[in-house]
């Protein structure tokens, strides 16, 4: 049986490397990822790693618990996967997925690294990957999980062959588009470390099968005797109120008059004359404008409040606009992220009333495109963030290609368990199970949507929230934010 090892790993991405990566330097840059080197250390520590006849130094492994995932992935981005032929990158997945189906020590839910959403269940499953992200979270649970020296039998089974035999396979593998990591004048107006505080993702899914890879990822809230509460989110929400209600520009204007501390007060006169007009829809377009923000990294445009502030002279579908910056082999392409929310008791139902919405955006999509060029008439941008959009809304030379479109989309939904569950501990355990179950559930269904509504040409970003009772919660949380009462 294969394990999932370090040496197996060592094996997997030598046998992929790129012409003069030696065994030496395959094994600093993986140490480096945790700010470790081979140097000053026993010379034959590569080789005995990599045939499992040393295990990991402890000094390694204190170093990888003491690395965040984030610090680590970075490291392996510019470090190791630079090492890997571009040819055998799709092979070297295949070969640990390979190797987690057969690794049956793995339970299925056990999470593969740092965070929720790398379960062997998913990275088995799934098929577009950060190869960067996808190596930081099998080598941190290689390192910190299994002792090398006890697969030295299962390593001996990846032999010399093993990561060209997948060379021929036709599973398919993608690999996600890296966020650029540059500066782009159109910044976040939410930044806000508390996020993560407030929401817990519990699990992740691509959804395969399509041209343009997409994704959904599902997030809980505190669970307190048997319930999700909500006290922290309706905080978080109020707090951020100001970057959700006014434009940059607007928020500026406060700021350079000597305003500041007034723009919550002015934010929640504005948002309570909104949710008068559209209690049902509201929370729902404000969780998108916060997760597009803070989990997919796209600066808003313009939020639904905004866009609804624009009265007659448009007539847009869309819950909210954002900008995604991605880098693509060296090239940076941008994408207009339309945004549609919905919240209903039931998750088909709810995603069934988002596509409807996302329809209407499509349908209306001239003016939707029409709509997000007239905002550099519109003085919500400093004026060289007005030029910087000009330049990319409407580009002077016509081989420069617009920004394309995606969807961006938040769903709210009643959780069921389907029985009664009293004991606190198990009713935590049983609710991030059913969590993981619905999103799985929702794959070949938002599949099937997208295909059936000639959308495949399209991105799509999905987060989705469980309830208590969304039918009724989605109108008190607002309520209780406006009142105080939280």
């Amino acid at each position: 049986m294969k394990r999932l090892c370090f040496g197996t790993l060592m094996h997997i991405l030598y046998q992929a490397r790129n012409q003069k990566v030696t065994n030496n330097l395959l094994c600093d840059a993986i140490f480096s990822s945790y700010a470790q080197s081979i140097e000053l250390r026993d010379s034959s520590l590569p080789g005995h790693l990599k045939s499992g006849r040393d295990n990991v130094p402890p000094d390694v492994i204190d170093a990888a618990r003491n690395t965040s995932f984030e610090d680590a992935e970075k490291v392996f981005q510019t470090k190791v996967v630079s090492l890997i032929k571009d040819s055998k990158r799709e092979s070297v997945v295949r070969a640990i997925k390979d190797v987690l189906r057969e690794d049956s020590n793995i339970q299925d839910q056990t999470v593969i690294g740092y965070i929720e959403g790398y379960e062997k269940i998913n990275i088995t499953a799934n098929s577009t990957f950060s190869l960067s992200a996808l190596l930081a979270s099998v080598f941190y649970f290689a390192i910190i999980e299994v002792k090398n020296q006890e697969c030295r039998e299962a390593i001996k089974e990846i032999d010399k062959e093993y990561v060209e035999s997948f060379e021929s396979s036709s599973e398919p593998v993608f690999f996600e588009k890296v966020k650029a990591e540059v500066h782009l004048p159109l910044q976040k107006t939410l930044h806000d470390p508390v996020f993560d505080r407030v929401f817990n993702q519990v699990s992740s899914l691509v959804i395969s099968g399509l041209a343009n890879p997409s994704n959904v990822r599902i997030y809980g809230v505190d669970v307190n005797n048997c319930k999700f509460k909500f006290r922290a989110l309706k905080e978080y929400l109020v707090d951020n109120i100001g970057s959700y209600v006014f434009s940059r520009a607007k928020a500026n204007r406060y700021t350079t008059s000597g305003k500041s501390a007034s723009i919550g007060s002015q934010a929640l006169v504005k948002f309570m004359q909104a949710y008068g007009t559209c209690a049902e829809t509201v929370l729902g377009e404000m969780l998108l404008y916060v997760f597009m923000e803070q989990e997919l990294n796209a600066p808003k445009i313009m939020s639904k409040i905004e866009i609804d502030d624009l009265g007659g002279r448009i007539c847009s579908k869309s819950d909210g606009v954002h900008l995604l910056a991605v880098e693509n082999n060296g090239q940076l392409f941008h994408q207009l992220v339309f945004g549609a929310s919905n919240i209903y008791g039931d998750l088909t139902a709810s995603i069934d009333r988002a596509f409807d919405k996302i329809i209407d955006i499509e349908n209306n999509s001239d003016i939707e495109l029409k709509m997000v060029e007239n905002t550099t008439h519109n003085h919500i941008y400093d004026p060289d963030t007005t030029n910087y959009m000009v330049d990319l809304l409407l580009p002077k030379k016509s081989n420069v290609p617009k920004p394309d479109m995606a969807y961006g989309v938040f769903l709210g939904y009643t959780l069921s368990l389907g029985y009664d569950e009293t004991d606190n501990n198990k009713y935590r355990a049983a609710v991030k199970t059913q969590m993981q179950n619905d999103i799985v559930s929702l794959q070949p269904y938002i599949e099937q949507k997208i295909r059936d509504n000639g959308l495949s040409g399209y991105n799509f970003y999905l987060y989705v929230v469980p309830f208590n009772d969304a039918q009724t919660e989605k109108n008190s949380i607002v309520s209780e934010m406006l009142s105080g009462r939280y």
